[in-house]
Order: structure tokens, then C-alpha cells, then sequence
């Protein structure tokens, strides 16, 4: 029984995600995704985040004019809502997937919301480099190991090489990018007051490549908790990053909000 609801969960994500890709393509329909922190108009076929209790206790968090940073944005629901109603907040979304990037993009351009959002389409870790980046079939799950990416069923569709920065590079300026690199350089990155994390299993890598960061500006994190399908103990690596740098973890369902002691 357990086998066959897997298959059937399979097939409909397949079916999901494959008319999600037409109506991308030849925008079809754009529909309005209400959320807890907004409504916004996006090209996904179904309300996404529509009861979404990170999305809430950040939104909640952030004050009007505040600075966010998405760490694994895909197509955006979470930058857009944060956006939407507040003209003088600015969201800083990191997207590594080319083609997740297109949908994110064709989001924000959707929205009218160019202004507020600066699109970064590289991957955030603990090097300035590049890394193979495995595309999955199911676009959520595709991420920079294998295991994450297939997943609930998913393969691997493609595999790049996708550049990646370090939050301390790209805030503070102390990276060392390789000189191949440099034309790949994005100017630097405002001062976060929040982060949101969602990374299929590398939260501890960016974690660790924004030590000076954290250190210094003391963000609010919002980190979400994947399961145990990825391979390691990433929600134990992970809690251990962050009390090394000083942070209290609240474990809420799925995801943690973590806030510097003191």
C-alpha cells in the first residue's frame, strides 16, 4: 500500500511540475498565490505557501524597510509576498538553477517588483568556486548532491557547473574567487537583517562561508529543516554551526528561527 501511494504521489508530482513548465513557457495563466504575508501574481499552476508558517514569522519579523536574503529562492513565492507590500523593503534572492532562475525572474517581472528584488542566480556556500549543480526532475529538489536531488522518486536531468559565493564575499568583500571567476562577480550585497535558508541539505556550507556575517550584523535566521532522506546528519551539523556562532535555536514544525544570545 505504502509502495503504491509513493507511485501515485510520483506520477502527480511528474504531472505538476510538467504542466507547471508549459505554462511558464508560453505564459498561459498567471494566477494570484495568496500567502501569509501577501498576495501575489505568479505563473504556478497552484497556490503555493498559502499557509505557510516561516513565510508568517518572518514576514513578522522584518520590519517595513528591512533587508532579506533568500538562500535558495526557487520561483520566488517567499521574495515576492516579502516584497509586495512594503516599498522600502529590498530582498536579496539566491537562485543557483538556470532554469528555476527564468521562472523566479518572470515572477518578480510579473509582479512589477524589479525594484525591490535583486535577482543573484548563483549558489551560496563556503568557497568562492563553482560546483556541479544536479537538475532534477522534480525542480524542487535539485541542489548541488545527487542524493537531494533524486529524491521522492526524482532523477537527475542535468548536471552544470554553477557558480558559487560565500555570504562574507559578497557582503563584506573578503572572499578570494578564483581569477577565472571574476567576470562572474555580483556587486556587493546589502547588510541582511534576515536570512531565510532553504538549501536541500548544504545549510551547514553557507552557514560556515557567512561566519564574518553573522559575527558582525547578527541576523535573524530563518533555516529550513529537510528530511532524512539527505545523506548525514544535516540538522545536528547544522544546529552545531550555529551555536558556534553564537546563535539560540527555536525548533519550530520544519523549520528553525535562530537569533543571536545576547
Amino acid at each position: 500500500m505504502r509502495r503504491a501511494r509513493t507511485a501515485v504521489e510520483c506520477l502527480g508530482r511528474r504531472a505538476y511540475h510538467r504542466i507547471a513548465a508549459v505554462n511558464y513557457e508560453r505564459r498561459l495563466i498567471s494566477r494570484r498565490n495568496r500567502t501569509p504575508a501577501g498576495s501575489v501574481r505568479c505563473l504556478e499552476p497552484i497556490n503555493r505557501h498559502g499557509t505557510d508558517e516561516m513565510l508568517a514569522e518572518l514576514d513578522d519579523v522584518c520590519g517595513p524597510d528591512a533587508v532579506v536574503f533568500d538562500v535558495g529562492a526557487h520561483v520566488g513565492i517567499y521574495v515576492l509576498a516579502l516584497a509586495s507590500g512594503t516599498p522600502d523593503r529590498r530582498v536579496v534572492a539566491f537562485e543557483p538553477s538556470p532554469p528555476v532562475v527564468a521562472r523566479l525572474r518572470a515572477n518578480v517581472c510579473l509582479n512589477s517588483l524589479e525594484d525591490r528584488i535583486d535577482v543573484r542566480p548563483i549558489g551560496i556556500g563556503d568557497e568562492d568556486g563553482d560546483r556541479p549543480f544536479y537538475r532534477s526532475s522534480n525542480p524542487e529538489l535539485s541542489a548541488f548532491d545527487r542524493a537531494s536531488a533524486t529524491r521522492w522518486g526524482g532523477s537527475v536531468i542535468d548536471v552544470r557547473r554553477v557558480p558559487i559565493r560565500t555570504l562574507d564575499t559578497l557582503v563584506l568583500g573578503s572572499g578570494t574567487a578564483p581569477e577565472e571567476h571574476v567576470g562572474l562577480e555580483e556587486p556587493n550585497c546589502p547588510v541582511p537583517d534576515a536570512i531565510k535558508i532553504d538549501v536541500e541539505g548544504t545549510a551547514p556550507a553557507v552557514l560556515r562561508g557567512a561566519r564574518g556575517v553573522l559575527e558582525r550584523f547578527r541576523p535573524v535566521l530563518f533555516v529550513e529543516i529537510h528530511d532524512a532522506a539527505i545523506d548525514g546528519d544535516v540538522p545536528e551539523e547544522t544546529k552545531g554551526v550555529l551555536e558556534a556562532n553564537g546563535y539560540a535555536v527555536v525548533e519550530r514544525s520544519g523549520y528553525w528561527r535562530c537569533e543571536p544570545r545576547g
